[in-house]
């Protein structure tokens, strides 16, 4: 069996009283429990048994930065696969809206057809909020994700992403999505436009406090320059956004396409992954240039 590196020495969390056992979400940020790899990988995610199954990251857009895609409705329209100027689905929130890429074989396994609407699940102990999940109740409904799924064999298997650089539901917009005849989830007070219809995707991720048992020995790097010191410094232990470890459960919202069609039209057209017409098919083999 292959012991650990000489340089990787456990936190000893026990001494604080936290157990290995204790599987909550700040307590697994905090303490250093050393396997080796062989132990590793007999783990699991404790929330896997439940359903929970991918990994889900919000990185900002390569060629964007933070609102980029949404203070302009064309850029809105051109940001991803879902963009109608002609909002002919008016669940659309607006002219664009979030999304959330999928490997195709994971989102067929779940039952999740390109362009379904679903609903994106994180830790239930603190996201999207803590305390008690009551469905159907205002808070809940604002907070949980839904979104559409892409298709996008990009992604690896049991990873899935969506790009953080959309504004997120509020009281207001949902308010608007339900209640405007246009179905925008636009506030109808403030004019404030929304990229999804519920939650956003810091619903599944959090803002924390980096915690650590070595805040006086822990060594660091200063801010600014090469300088290597070790303790408290504002940067290293004060609140920072999201983790990007979120896991994440699937489940099917509603069908992609306008009712009673239940596929989304691209999909129906043979224009999608696994859904390829013939044309298609020669489009990708580099049939149309000569």
């Amino acid at each position: 069996m292959a012991k650990p590196h000489p340089a990787i020495k456990p936190a000893q969390p026990e001494k604080y009283g936290l157990t290995k056992e204790n599987l909550s979400t700040d307590v697994r940020q905090v303490r250093n429990v050393v396997m080796t790899p062989e132990e590793l990988l007999k783990s699991a995610h404790p929330l896997r048994k439940d359903g929970w199954s991918h990994v889900y990251i919000t990185p900002k857009y390569r060629h964007g930065a933070h609102t980029t895609p949404i203070d302009t409705d064309i850029i809105a329209i051109w940001f991803g696969p879902f963009g109608d100027p002609t909002r002919r689905d008016k669940r659309n929130p607006w002219v664009g809206e979030g999304y959330v890429d999928i490997n195709p074989e994971d989102a067929k396994s779940l039952g999740i057809e390109d362009g379904d609407y679903v609903w994106v699940d994180a830790d239930p102990e603190d996201r999207p909020y803590h305390g008690e999940k009551i469905p159907g109740s205002e808070n809940y409904r604002l907070s949980r994700l839904c979104l559409r799924a892409r298709y996008y064999y990009g992604i690896p298997r049991t990873v899935s992403r969506s790009w953080f650089n959309m504004y997120g539901a509020t009281y207001g917009s949902v308010q608007g999505h339900l209640e405007n005849k246009d179905g925008l989830a636009r506030n109808p007070r403030t004019g404030y436009q929304a990229m999804y219809r519920f939650g956003s995707h810091q619903s599944a991720t959090r803002g924390w406090l980096k915690p650590t048992l070595m805040t006086e020995s822990l060594v660091r790097k200063d801010t600014v320059g090469q300088v290597i010191s070790k303790g408290f410094a504002p940067d290293v232990h004060c609140p920072t956004g999201a983790p990007k470890e979120s896991f994440v459960k699937f489940s099917k919202a509603e069908d992609g396409g306008i009712n009673p069609e239940k596929l989304w039209r691209p999909v129906k057209l043979g224009l999608r992954p696994t859904y390829e017409n013939a044309a298609m098919k020669n489009f990708l083999k580099g049939a149309f240039v000569s």
